[in-house]
């Protein structure tokens, strides 16, 4: 019962945002509010077990790309492109209803999303003493990295250009990896 109420929820949020009610929760299950607490104190214990679990989610892809023996590119790919395995992805709203709507669910986003910066600025500079990949100023490339994927999620900006996520992250690594010059 626990696992359908968090499916539900996630179906809640990505309907209505954080706005939803526990009253619409108990209707989406048909079980009564009662039932729902028995599992969940509050609506705000119920979000973070689901912020809880995407991070972790997150987390655990990272190690699996991390760990492997793919090549420098395919890693940055894989890292970059994750998306949530244990719910369908939220749309790119709700992270600013999340936000402004509890924030400090908001901050363990913030928290993590640093941890995975710095997971991928170890794994650039491990890969610059190997020589994998040549030397350039590492919080010049972070910030690049960062700006851009704030920008790629954007619903418009997707919509605009017919692309998925995965497609622009794509996009970007390839300008990034090989640049904008015509090899002579």
């Amino acid at each position: 019962m626990r696992n359908r109420i968090i499916m539900a929820t996630v179906e809640e949020i990505n309907l209505r945002g954080f706005k939803f009610t526990m009253s619409d929760l108990t209707k989406r299950l048909s079980i009564s509010k009662s039932s729902l607490y028995e599992h969940f104190s509050s609506k705000d214990e119920l979000i973070a077990t689901i912020v809880d679990i995407v991070l972790n989610d997150f987390r655990k892809q990272e190690e699996k790309i991390y760990t492997s023996h793919l090549p420098i590119t395919e890693k940055l790919k894989a890292a970059l492109t994750i998306t949530p395995e244990t719910f369908e992805p939220f749309h790119n709203r709700v992270y600013d209803d999340l936000r402004l709507t509890y924030p400090n669910e908001w901050q363990k986003v913030t928290l993590f999303r640093q941890e995975r910066m710095d997971r991928l600025a170890n794994l650039l500079s491990e890969n610059m003493k190997a020589g994998t990949i040549r030397h350039v100023h590492l919080g010049v490339l972070q910030q690049m990295i960062i700006s851009t994927i704030n920008d790629l999620i954007s619903y418009r900006f997707l919509a605009d250009h017919n692309m998925t996520y995965p497609d622009a992250v794509t996009a970007m690594l390839d300008v990034m990896i090989h640049g904008i010059m015509v090899k002579e």
